[in-house]
């Protein structure tokens, strides 16, 4: 169930469906900015330009059903796996985001006089507050909404669509799975490959059309990756290139391979690792 939340009056509650969300699939058209309790600030197209995607949990501190999901602890496990530090592919930036612009930090705390508990403590991803909400809240409403129910859990993908996730998916590979199926990321049962300053999966394998080499670099370094078949052949080669430290996502174009047995071939810096890819069409 969800808190329903009146813009104008934000003392009435009542129960609501999800009608007065965005639908899902729908791109964000400009980018917006939030500011956490730590007075760190982030970007929405920044993240989502750097091949992340963002998960953002709408609530409030009085919201019992709000209280209920953020128990669950699932977005702190997701954080913890997938977020900038994550133990994964480090893909992910997640948060919760109060609804409410007169919550107060002791609130938050669960001292205040608004509020189900203790917010801060044991929540590993960011927590924004902020004295003015509008702005945010206006990205994921539909034009004209006037009112809205909580909590209200979105994804938005790095092509910058955006999609709601269900509060009832409070599993961390439920939600990866989930958010697999709408991001194309790659999924918790594709196994990441930990090497020398760097991890990578490789997604989706077997492919038909495409696969991506998810890189994840702890340095900058020179990158080059190639596919040869079976024999030997080199059939695709990707000219060395300098990238950052953090995530990249490398796409090889399959559809014109025939159905078989080939190998990714990456090279980091002077590292060469090599890893099989079936072709089915």
């Amino acid at each position: 169930m969800k808190k329903l939340i009146f813009t104008l009056a934000m003392t009435s509650m009542a129960f609501l469906s999800n009608a007065q969300w965005l639908a899902d699939g729908t791109a964000l058209t400009s980018t917006f900015a939030m500011k956490d309790i730590n007075n760190v600030s982030y970007d929405m197209f920044t993240m989502l330009n750097s091949g992340k995607h963002v998960v953002i949990d709408l609530s409030a501190t009085w919201c019992g059903p709000c209280w209920s999901y953020h128990q669950s602890h699932v977005l702190d496990n997701y954080f913890d796996k997938y977020g900038p530090s994550g133990t994964s592919v480090k893909d992910a930036q997640v948060f919760l985001y109060e609804v409410d612009q007169a919550t107060t930090m002791a609130d938050l705390q669960g001292t205040g006089g608004s509020t189900q508990g203790d917010w801060v403590t044991g929540t590993t991803h960011p927590i924004c507050n902020e004295a003015s909400t509008g702005t945010v809240l206006m990205k994921f409403l539909a034009p004209g909404t006037t009112s809205y129910g909580v909590p209200a859990v979105f994804v938005v993908c790095k092509d910058k669509k955006l999609y709601q996730v269900s509060t009832g998916l409070t599993s961390e590979p439920g939600l990866r799975n989930y958010i697999a199926s709408k991001c194309g990321v790659a999924p918790l049962a594709n196994e990441e490959v930990m090497d020398i300053d760097f991890s990578y999966n490789i997604y989706p394998n077997p492919s038909s059309s495409a696969t991506t080499i998810h890189l994840n670099l702890d340095k900058s370094n020179t990158i080059s990756y190639s596919v040869s078949n079976s024999l030997g052949q080199v059939v695709f080669k990707a000219s060395p290139a300098e990238f950052a430290s953090g995530t990249k996502d490398l796409e090889i174009n399959t559809a014109g391979l025939s159905e078989g047995l080939y190998f990714v071939n990456l090279q980091v810096g002077n590292r060469m690792v090599k890893t099989k890819l079936i072709v089915a069409h």
